[in-house]
C-alpha cells in the first residue's frame, strides 16, 4: 500500500483524454487516496519551464479554493486539513522532493495513493528518470486519444482560457471568425501535448509498470476500464464504481470545421502511423 509519502500510481496524460473522469472515479474508491488538487504539476514544473507561472497560479488558486471549502463548512472545521493545506502553500521550498513528499504525507498507511497530471507525459528523459529515482516502482497510466480529436478539444479549451473563443464563436455556436482558430492552432502546446511518437518510447523504461488505455473504451466500457486500472495499481476487484458512465466535462458541441480537421490531420499524420504500428489495429480503432 502507501509507501514513504510517495505515490503508488501516476496518470501522465494525455491532456483532454478523460483524465478528469478517471480522477473523479478513483477518488470514489475507499482504498485510494489522492491529493486535494487533481493536478500537482511537480515534475512538469521542474522540467518544463515555459509553464511555471501558470502552474504557480494554478496551485495557489486550487489550494485557496480547498481551504475555503474546509473553513466555510457548516460542520465543525477540520483543523488538521487546514494545517495540511497550509503546509503545502507555505512550504519553505515549493516544487522540491521534500515538498512533493509533504503533499502525500496525508495519505493513510493502508491506502493506495496517486495523482493525475496530464502534462507529465511531456517531461522528457530527465523528468522520467527523476520519477523512477524518487517513486521507485510506481505504476504509470497513459490514456491515448485520437490525435486530431484530442487537439481540437485542447484548442477550444485554450481559446476559452485566453478569451478568444467567444470572439470567434457566436451564441448559436456558429463560427464567425476563423482567424482566432488559426492563431491558436499554431500554439506549440497543440502539437506538443499529442506527440505520442516522441513520448511513448521514453516511458518504455517502466516496462510492465505502465498501462496504456485507448480513450474510446472509457465511453464504451467504463466499468471494465476501471476494474483493469484497479487491478493494475494493486486493488482487489469487486468495488462498484457507481457513476462510471457519467461524463465529467461536457464539450462545447462546436463541430470541427473541415479546414481545421484537414490541418490537424496533416500535423499529426506521423502520429497515426506510429500508434498503429506500436499498438496494433484493435487498440488503434479505440483511440
Amino acid at each position: 500500500m502507501g509507501k514513504n509519502n510517495l505515490p503508488n500510481f501516476l496518470c501522465i496524460g494525455a491532456q483532454k483524454a478523460g483524465t478528469t473522469w478517471l480522477d473523479k472515479q478513483l477518488r470514489a474508491h475507499p482504498k485510494i487516496w489522492m491529493p486535494p488538487m487533481k493536478e500537482v504539476h511537480y515534475f512538469d514544473y521542474v522540467y518544463n519551464q515555459d509553464f511555471r507561472r501558470w502552474i504557480t497560479w494554478h496551485l495557489r488558486s486550487t489550494l485557496r479554493r480547498e481551504l475555503k471549502k474546509v473553513t466555510d463548512s457548516s460542520k465543525s472545521i477540520d483543523w488538521d486539513k487546514v494545517s495540511y493545506l497550509s503546509s503545502i502553500m507555505t512550504h519553505e521550498e515549493k516544487f522540491t522532493d521534500d515538498w512533493y513528499k509533504n503533499i502525500f504525507s496525508a495519505s493513510p498507511g493502508d491506502a493506495i495513493s496517486g495523482e493525475i497530471t496530464p502534462e507529465y507525459c511531456t517531461i522528457g528523459r530527465k523528468g522520467i528518470q527523476h520519477i523512477r529515482e524518487l517513486c521507485g516502482e510506481v505504476k504509470i497510466i497513459y490514456i491515448i486519444r485520437d490525435p486530431v480529436s484530442r487537439a481540437w478539444s485542447q484548442l477550444k479549451m485554450n481559446m476559452v482560457r485566453n478569451g478568444d473563443y467567444h470572439k470567434a464563436v457566436n451564441k448559436n455556436k456558429k463560427i464567425k471568425d476563423m482567424s482566432y482558430f488559426r492563431k491558436n492552432l499554431r500554439h506549440p502546446s497543440i502539437e506538443n501535448r499529442g506527440d505520442y511518437r516522441s513520448y511513448i518510447p521514453e516511458w518504455d523504461v517502466f516496462s510492465e509498470n505502465i498501462k496504456y488505455i485507448p480513450f474510446k473504451r472509457i465511453k464504451s466500457e467504463p466499468n471494465v476500464v476501471l476494474q483493469e486500472v484497479s487491478g493494475f495499481i494493486g486493488l482487489e476487484s469487486g468495488f462498484e464504481f457507481v457513476d462510471a458512465s457519467k461524463t465529467v466535462h461536457q464539450g462545447s458541441g462546436l463541430k470541427m470545421p473541415e479546414e481545421i480537421r484537414k490541418d490537424l490531420k496533416e500535423l499529426f499524420s506521423g502520429q497515426y502511423d506510429f500508434l498503429k504500428d506500436r499498438f496494433g489495429q484493435r487498440f488503434f480503432d479505440d483511440i
